[in-house]
């Protein structure tokens, strides 16, 4: 099974956790690793070798982010070297939800494509949702 590693500055990624374990139940190889602005680069690049290094042995790590360019994801350019680690930034809701739906059934390569596509079909414009819909319907 593929660790998940959600990587953000402030609680973003503990609090993306606590929402998927209320939506689809408690996950495990999951972690969140935060980030406060009193803390160095090197102390968050430290927290997150930590986490991914428990799941690389185990089916790999999917590590998603909160931003490209931030601290977050500028950390995890050492980690993309690693086998079976792959980084995706962008992370959101369904992403996540993607990533505990398919984990097991994926490589973690294949995993990183799916919940990139799954976090792009999760932003709906619901103005244009709805106005489709209703085309439809005539």
């Amino acid at each position: 099974m593929t660790g998940i590693v959600v990587i953000s500055h402030g609680n973003l990624s503990l609090e993306l956790l606590e929402t998927v374990t209320l939506i689809m139940g408690e996950q495990k190889n999951a972690s969140a690793v935060t980030f406060s602005p009193k803390e160095s680069i090197e102390t968050l690049r430290e927290k997150a070798l930590n986490e991914i290094n428990k799941y690389i042995g185990s089916g790999g790590c999917l590590v998603l982010t909160d931003v490209l360019g931030g601290s977050a994801t500028n950390i995890c350019v050492d980690f993309i070297r690693m086998e079976n680690v792959r980084v995706v930034s962008g992370v959101n809701l369904p992403m996540l939800m993607d990533a505990f739906q398919n984990r097991e059934k994926l490589a973690v390569k294949e995993l990183s494509q799916k919940v990139r596509e799954g976090g792009a079909k999760g932003i709906i414009d619901l103005n244009d949702f709805f106005l489709e819909r209703a085309k439809k319907r005539k």
